[in-house]
């Protein structure tokens, strides 16, 4: 990368010059540059080996030596703003371009979507942060459970249309409520070339018996090659469905992981990682994928920081105007933003403390302590239960005060577009009622979490449907960790209760309810999800999911709309 002063030394001559190809002799460059002959040699072969200039220096004093241009001063501000933009860094890539915002935004427009590079086709999309956590068996967020989804596979899936597929298993069968055979495809490979072997898949699900969805799995063997059998202690009619949550993914054995496993994990799925930094996560088509190869041949998701957003990204005001031309781009989000109360070591273990937070903390009064124009650009509204539509918080907006003067601790992820948003007005609710408050950022997880009193949290609900709930409630959400044990076991028992049966409805409503009406949970927001047509709208088969983002591995490009694509680049160039 060149330096910021190196192209101030290029406009600099640039301008003197007025961009036109001169004979001059190099005192002349000494005195534009203000350095010596020797600084001047280096600076010139320096813009020379950036492809800036062609410098044909004459031997001797008093001759005239050639100094062409071969960019001008905009092409190398913004090629330098593209390679700044490519290490994630927005406020050089500004400064570079003296900045006009309007100009970057331009170039990042050209930088992102669809590009075609040395014959293969490379998907750039924007996001906020690094990816660092893609170990679906440890605690992600909604977009780290998508991008595990492009890189592992399970027994089974869901598809583009939420129904239930075969993945490394290609069939199955239930032998009885409590027992269920699945056979493997054969001569699988994870992506560092190790084959899938039928004692790697017994032991990852071994290792899933630790989780409250899969705990009444007592044993997992294998009666012959590429058939696995899972016996259970509870009948369960929907083990298949269960399996196609993210942390059911196979992994490979501890022992073949490497130290940095978690932000550069292996696995079998459609897309292999080649590299994860705090500014590219990069994924390459595996081509010894044991489904369809995916069409894009490599998908780049790209840290923007600072002033992303209003760079970037369009005011989710005009991004809701959209959806009258294409109601298909945005959707409310499957779940909701919520705060979770510790109602086993917090203020919250208190039902009048419980109360206090219900009441004080709903919905409507967030929603009014919100200035106007953040709602509208967060793209947030009121939610009255855990999933839309729903209407099981109906008691907010009755004043309760505080038990007691206390200090109330809230955590919250500290890298969330809403929540630096939303935390200020939390606090300015509490504190009206002359409560000390505690705020504590982290990223995935807190060393003493028994000591918060209220977590800020994204459900992060991987499906629309109503099923979902159980692998959010008894894997995702921490809710286990922080309510009372008899009411976690209703809530188990619930779940139980449905999988024990063949052709029962799930029970989300009640669990919905119960969670509400035992102030366990007090929903806050829905959001809108959606796929921005700016960077996406040419991708066929772009189908936003439950987590917000689009298959990769089903999308792609007619190829009159990517030679379209690769002549405007050109023409931008």
């Amino acid at each position: 990368m060149s330096s910021p002063r190196l192209r101030v030394q290029f406009e600099t001559l640039f301008e003197h010059y007025n961009g036109q190809n001169c004979g001059i002799q190099l005192e002349e460059i000494t005195d534009i540059l203000f350095c010596t002959r020797r600084n001047a040699r280096i600076v010139l072969n320096k813009m020379e080996e950036q492809g800036w200039i062609e410098w044909h220096p004459s031997p001797g004093r008093g001759k005239l030596s050639q100094l062409n241009f071969k960019r001008s001063r905009t092409d190398v501000s913004e090629n330098l703003a593209r390679r700044y933009l490519e290490e994630g860094k927005i406020t050089q890539a500004l400064n570079a371009l003296d900045q006009d915002a309007a100009k970057l935004a331009q170039i990042v427009e050209n930088y992102l979507g669809v590009q075609q590079q040395e014959g293969e086709q490379v998907l750039r999309l924007p996001y906020y942060r690094a990816l660092s956590m893609l170990n679906p068996r440890k605690p992600v967020r909604r977009s780290e459970q998508h991008i595990a989804r492009q890189i592992f596979s399970g027994l089974t899936r869901l598809d583009e249309n939420e129904s239930l597929s075969p993945d490394l298993a290609h069939n199955w069968d239930m032998l009885s409520p409590t027992h269920w055979r699945f056979y493997l495809r054969p001569n699988v490979r994870f992506h560092n070339g190790e084959q899938l072997t039928t004692e790697i898949v017994v032991d990852s699900l071994h290792e899933l018996r630790g989780k409250p969805l899969y705990r009444h799995i007592c044993d997992v063997t294998s009666p012959s090659r590429y058939v696995v059998d899972i016996l259970l202690d509870k009948p369960n009619y929907h083990l298949p469905l269960m399996l196609s949550e993210s942390d059911a993914k196979i992994l490979l054995p501890e022992s073949s992981r490497s130290a940095d496993y978690d932000q550069m994990p292996v696995g079998t799925g459609p897309y292999k990682i080649v590299s994860n930094t705090k500014t590219h996560l990069v994924l390459q088509a595996f081509d010894g994928y044991f489904g369809f190869r995916p069409l894009i041949d490599r998908v780049e998701v790209c840290v923007i920081n600072d002033i992303y957003g209003s760079i970037l990204f369009p005011s989710m005001e005009n991004t809701i105007k959209q959806t009258t031309e294409k109601p298909t781009d945005v959707e409310l989000d499957p779940g909701c933003t919520y705060f979770l109360l510790n109602r086993r070591s917090g203020l919250a273990k208190s039902d009048q403390w419980a109360n206090y937070f219900s009441q004080r903390l709903g919905s409507l009064n967030l929603y009014n302590q919100l200035p106007q124009e953040k709602v509208v650009e967060l793209g947030v509204l009121p939610a009255h239960g855990l999933k839309p539509g729903w209407y099981h918080h109906t008691a907010q907006g009755h004043y309760t005060s505080p038990p007691s003067y206390r200090k109330v601790t809230i955590a919250y992820h500290g890298q969330h577009p809403t929540f630096p948003v939303l935390i200020p007005s939390v606090e300015a609710l509490l504190k009206q009622d002359n409560l000390e408050v505690e705020l504590v950022k982290y990223d995935v997880s807190l060393p003493n979490p028994e000591q918060v009193d209220i977590w800020l949290k994204p459900m992060g609900i991987s499906t629309h449907r109503d099923d979902g709930l159980a692998g959010w409630l008894l894997n995702y959400s921490d809710i286990e960790q922080f309510c009372n044990p008899e009411d976690f076991d209703d809530w188990l028992e619930l779940v139980q209760t449905w999988q024990g049966q063949e052709n029962s409805r799930f029970p989300a409503r009640e669990i919905g309810k119960s969670l509400v009406d035992r102030m366990q949970i007090i929903p806050i927001f829905h959001c809108w999800l959606g796929i921005g047509k700016e960077q996406c709208g040419a991708l066929q088969n772009a189908k936003c999911n439950a987590l917000g983002w689009f298959d990769f591995s089903q999308v792609w490009l007619k190829p009159e709309q990517l030679v379209e694509r690769v002549q405007v680049d050109g023409e931008a160039e």
